[in-house]
């Protein structure tokens, strides 16, 4: 069994990232000193390795808590999906590797070619790792645990518990019990589903239920996985509404279930966050300046530094507030992928444009997307570097609005807090920014003028 192992008396709190607003919410969670940390540690730009879970339902989530962070940054992140090889050249040029789930042999060359691998949510076997950022499981298993007893003191309760043998499924099992052993009245069955065994745990959940007819009087389920197929079993048991489902891992659909009543409870377990303190530590490791360690976490490579994300649990009383934040915050993400396929698309327009010039409705619609691209830039930069620059900061302030709601989804009671930002960018990427900006602004108006003198020869001619 594994355990955490506390090094600080306190930690800092960030259950308000995803009660942001869209456009703060990338800011406002930050831990350590972030003056210290900017692009200017390093000469060039580096490049830091990512490998998630492509069944994460939360995983557009952990993206978009990197890429707010890494969009001001001169880093560049290289998304490795489940089809990259792994073989060396996936890691080519990475300095670090933030490690969710992915091919194995990824882990093992970063090994080989000694780059520092940082683990996300759990810890991979067999691998020295130089940090791991994870939600509190046994904190989670605890809130689980507190849900059910707020409702039912006696009776039978089944945990679907994740991989047995990962050892934040092991806290969160150790967190459930912690409480639930003060209830002797409350009897526990445990169904463990090692990975690609959600189907066999959704069975065995079935089959108990079928035999212990009116006796099981809640569902424990670890993970978002675990979740669906327990909603799946009782539903088509008609059970929905006589058995409380609690989860682990909260997600949109999970949310919609229960603002429609077939789920109790469910913890929120700060997707973005994690994104943002993965990259954040990542960016540390890059600049060799020393991790922020508050926790660790001991496993069978030894003690483990730990970035530890607090969790809180959703209830309807605050559902609406976190329903609306999550959906916001995967709306943000899914508007960034489109900004940057539009912003590809000009860039490739403009290599072809002087062999294209006869067609000039193809023309006309690659100027269009150049002068949205413009306007962008615009918006992010107001003037030129003057000469002789050294130096550029940029001072950054964000408000969190936390609302409190009755059961009806009143508001009655808000809550605001600021923070201001001071972060250190290079000179040379505003001016690259600024050419960019000036190269698309001048292929647009070259665009416009060839339009015109198109349209006054056409005229021309008809007069005639």
């Amino acid at each position: 069994m594994t355990k955490r192992k506390r090094t600080l008396v306190s930690f800092f709190s960030f259950c308000l990232c995803l009660s942001l607003t869209t456009s703060g919410c990338g800011l406002q969670a930050l831990l350590g000193n972030k003056n210290k940390t900017s692009s200017a540690g390093t000469s060039k730009t580096s490049t830091i390795a990512v490998s998630l879970n492509d069944n994460d339902p939360n995983k557009l989530l952990i993206t978009k808590g990197i890429d707010d962070l890494a969009k001001k940054e001169d880093i560049k992140v290289n998304y490795l999906d489940s089809s990259t090889s792994g073989d060396n050249s996936a890691l080519d040029g990475a300095k670090v590797l933030i490690y969710q789930a992915g091919n194995a042999n990824l882990l093992k060359n970063a090994q080989t070619d000694k780059v520092p691998v940082l683990a996300l949510s759990q810890v991979p076997a067999g691998i020295n790792l130089t940090g791991i950022v994870t939600p509190d499981q046994e904190k989670t298993g605890e809130l689980m645990a507190q849900s059910l007893v707020s409702k039912v003191s006696e009776g039978q309760v089944v945990i679907l518990q994740g991989d047995p043998s990962e050892t934040g499924s092991q806290e969160l099992l150790a967190g459930n019990k912690s409480v639930l052993s003060k209830y002797p009245k409350i009897s526990l069955q445990t169904f463990a589903s090692p990975p690609g065994s959600e189907s066999t745990a959704k069975q065995s959940l079935a089959d108990y239920l079928q035999k212990n007819p009116g006796k099981v009087q809640a569902v424990l389920a670890h993970t978002a996985k675990l979740e669906e197929v327990a909603a799946d079993a009782l539903k088509q048991l008609q059970l929905d509404k006589k058995v409380l489902l609690i989860g682990g891992q909260a997600t949109i659909p999970s949310l919609e279930r229960m603002a429609g009543g077939s789920q109790m409870s469910d913890v929120d377990t700060n997707p973005y966050l994690q994104g943002a303190n993965a990259f954040q530590w990542a960016q540390k490791i890059l600049n060799k300046e020393p991790l922020d360690i508050s926790d660790s976490i001991t496993s069978e490579q030894g003690e483990i530094p730990a970035k530890i994300v607090q969790v809180k649990t959703v209830t309807p009383e605050n559902l609406a507030v976190i329903q609306k934040s999550y959906v916001k915050t995967m709306q943000s993400a899914q508007q960034d992928q489109k900004q940057q396929t539009a912003k590809a698309k000009p860039q490739s327009q403009s290599k072809t444009q002087g062999d294209s010039k006869n067609q000039g409705g193809s023309q006309d619609q690659g100027g269009d997307q150049q002068g949205s691209g413009g306007s962008d830039n615009q918006g992010q930069n107001t003037g030129n570097v003057p000469p002789g620059v050294k130096k550029v900061t940029e001072t950054v302030k964000t408000e969190t609005t936390r609302e409190y709601l009755d059961g009806q989804g009143k508001v009655i009671g808000t809550e605001k807090t600021t923070n201001e930002q001071v972060k250190t960018v290079p000179p040379e990427m505003l001016q690259q920014e600024q050419k960019a900006q000036s190269s698309q602004s001048s292929s647009q108006a070259q665009g416009d003028q060839s339009s015109q003198d198109k349209g006054s020869g056409g005229d021309s001619g008809s007069g005639g």
